[in-house]
């Protein structure tokens, strides 16, 4: 993220520096740099994205508070080489749009920055953003990203069908928005990234089950009036939607959606409390593998024995190929040998880690609680 901040920095000083010093001036950097339909190189389709109008720096200014905001949620959950590759795609995307629109060069990061924005609203639809208001009320207030990217969306979009003569490149920005949140909508979708309670899928597989539970309990209801006569009756009979279990469902969707938002906003010990919850009504509950390891790691350091355990074999049960496992199977092992008084589950354990565990110490761990279980050494077992 800062790598990109600084290159389209260096690139605008750059052509100050030609300005003023001599060699290739800003115009001819910027010339070999921008896009156009009438002078096409491939190459411009990236080198577009780090030039920005040497008569306006606020050109420059306001796209890198864009991928300074947008980029860095996104870079912490696609990773650094993702995230680039999400953004100078989404750039290229929004370059070859303005040239299929119109003919005129174009220079800058907007298509880019709005293709980050694009992604940002189908992973975090319910994060807030804080803006400065400098309009009759001064101050900093705390506003839906929905609604702040929504007002953007349509300024781009009225400029676009009602043209004013703005140099403004409103075909890209909108092919930037529609290219990420597509792709991101895709990726969780075919699991490239794992969905959690507060991307724009859980939110629309919510509103499904809310919709199916509204449908259930309208064809629940019968009146006096109903007979077995009536047309109704005649037509092919359809299984329906058991309420309680909608209701369920429902219920276990929103205690995810609390410990998803304690566990960010580091409130552990309610987050805890909340997962004992949510195992009464979902055994098998799991959350991403981050949130999942955060929470049982908490509740270990917290003395929540019982709870960080059942925390712990969900987390294996659902990531058995993290990079992690071993290490959360030692660990559990070792609950189960000295506390937990659950000698058959840590041998179990112990057998399947070691044979993959690089560690000395850990490989002396788990011969150790195999001597206390008096169980022999499998660390030759298949």
């Amino acid at each position: 993220m800062e790598t990109l901040i600084v290159l389209n920095m260096l690139v605008y000083l750059a052509g100050l520096a030609g300005n003023v010093f001599g060699g290739i001036s800003f115009e001819q950097l910027t010339n070999w740099m921008m896009l156009s339909r009438g002078d096409f190189h491939f190459w411009n389709l990236i080198t577009y994205q780090f030039a920005h109008s040497p008569s306006d720096i606020f050109h420059l200014l306001f796209n890198m508070v864009g991928l300074w905001i947008f980029g860095t949620s996104l870079e912490d959950r696609l990773g650094h080489a993702s995230m680039l590759a999400f953004y100078l795609i989404g750039g290229s995307v929004a370059g070859v749009a303005h040239m299929l629109e119109t003919s005129a060069p174009v220079i800058g990061a907007s298509g880019s920055v709005c293709a980050l924005i694009g992604g940002f609203i189908a992973l975090f639809p319910r994060s807030r953003i804080r803006i400065l208001l400098l309009f009759l009320i001064i101050g900093v207030f705390e506003v839906g990203s929905l609604w702040v990217v929504g007002f953007y969306v349509l300024i781009d979009f009225v400029g676009w069908v009602a043209p004013s003569g703005s140099s403004t490149a409103y075909v890209a920005h909108i092919s930037g928005y529609l290219y990420g949140f597509i792709l991101a909508m895709l990726m969780l979708s075919i699991g490239m990234l794992k969905s959690d309670d507060f991307d724009m899928l859980f939110l629309l597989r919510q509103a499904r089950r809310r919709a199916a539970f509204r449908s259930t309990m309208r064809g629940s209801t019968a009146t006096a009036w109903d007979t077995p006569n009536t047309a109704a009756s005649k037509k092919p009979a359809v299984k329906r939607v058991d309420p309680k279990e909608v209701i369920r469902l429902q219920k276990i969707a929103e205690l995810r959606g609390s410990i998803m938002r304690m566990i960010r906003e580091t409130r552990f010990k309610e987050a805890g409390r909340i997962y004992r919850e949510l195992l009464a009504l979902d055994p098998l509950a799991t959350l991403n593998e981050t949130a999942q390891l955060d929470l049982a790691n908490r509740l270990y350091a917290d003395g929540e024995r019982n709870i960080a355990a059942a925390a712990y074999e969900r987390f294996l049960e659902s990531y058995p190929r993290s990079s992690q496992a071993d290490e959360i199977r030692l660990m559990l092992a070792l609950m189960f040998t000295r506390e937990l008084d659950r000698p058959e589950e840590a041998r179990t354990l112990l057998a399947d880690a070691l044979p993959s565990i690089k560690s000395d110490s850990h490989r002396t761990l788990a011969r150790t609680l195999l001597d206390e279980l008096g169980h022999p050494d499998t660390e030759s077992r298949p």
